[in-house]
C-alpha cells in the first residue's frame, strides 16, 4: 500500500509541476474561448489525462513492473482482447483504484471542512499535492459530484493508458519471444 500511495503522490506532483509549467501555453491556446466552463473542462481533461499517463509511468514503466506483469499474465495464454485484459487489470490494480478514490474523497472531506469552518485553506493545505486529481471540482457546482467525477475519470485515464501499454508490451514480447 505504501508503494501505491507513493506512486500516486509522485504522479500527482509531476502532473502539478507540468500543469504549472504548461499553464502559460494552455492559457494562450484557450484564451480564444469565451465560455469559461468549456475552458476549465478542457484544462481538467488534459490534467486528468496527464495524471493517468504519469501514474502509469511511475507505477509500471519506470521500474519495468508493468512488463514483468504482462509476461507473468500471458506466459501460458494468448492475449484475447482489451475486455479480457481489463479483467486482469481490475485484479492487479484494485488497490491502486481504491487508493485514488480514497485520496480524492479525503480531499473532498478536508476541503469541505475548511470551507465550512475556516472559510479558507487551513487543514486541507497539504492536499494541494493532489490538486491535479480533483480538477473537476472546479467545474461542477455540486460539491461531491465534481470530486466523484474526478475520481472516476482519474481511474479511467489510468486504466486506459494501462490497457494500451499492456497490449503494446504483449505485442513486443510475442514478437521478440521475451
Amino acid at each position: 500500500m505504501k508503494r501505491t500511495l507513493w506512486n500516486i503522490t509522485f504522479a500527482s506532483l509531476i502532473t502539478l509541476i507540468a500543469y504549472i509549467a504548461l499553464y502559460a501555453i494552455w492559457g494562450a491556446i484557450l484564451s480564444g474561448l469565451e465560455n469559461q466552463t468549456l475552458k476549465l473542462l478542457i484544462i481538467a481533461l488534459m490534467t486528468t489525462v496527464a495524471f493517468g499517463f504519469f501514474l502509469l509511468y511511475t507505477s509500471k514503466i519506470r521500474k519495468s513492473v508493468g512488463e514483468d506483469e504482462v509476461i507473468s499474465d500471458y506466459k501460458d495464454r494468448k492475449y484475447i482482447s482489451f475486455a479480457e485484459d481489463f479483467k486482469l487489470i481490475l485484479k492487479h490494480e484494485s488497490q491502486m483504484l481504491i487508493c485514488i478514490a480514497s485520496i480524492v474523497f479525503i480531499c473532498f472531506v478536508l476541503n469541505t471542512f475548511d470551507n465550512m469552518v475556516f472559510g479558507k485553506k487551513t487543514i486541507s493545505f497539504p492536499m494541494l499535492f493532489f490538486a491535479p486529481m480533483c480538477f473537476f471540482e472546479t467545474i461542477i457546482d455540486i460539491p461531491f459530484v465534481g470530486y466523484l467525477l474526478s475520481a472516476v475519470l482519474d481511474c479511467l485515464a489510468y486504466i486506459a493508458f494501462l490497457l494500451l501499454y499492456r497490449k503494446k508490451k504483449y505485442d513486443y514480447c510475442m514478437k521478440n519471444k521475451v
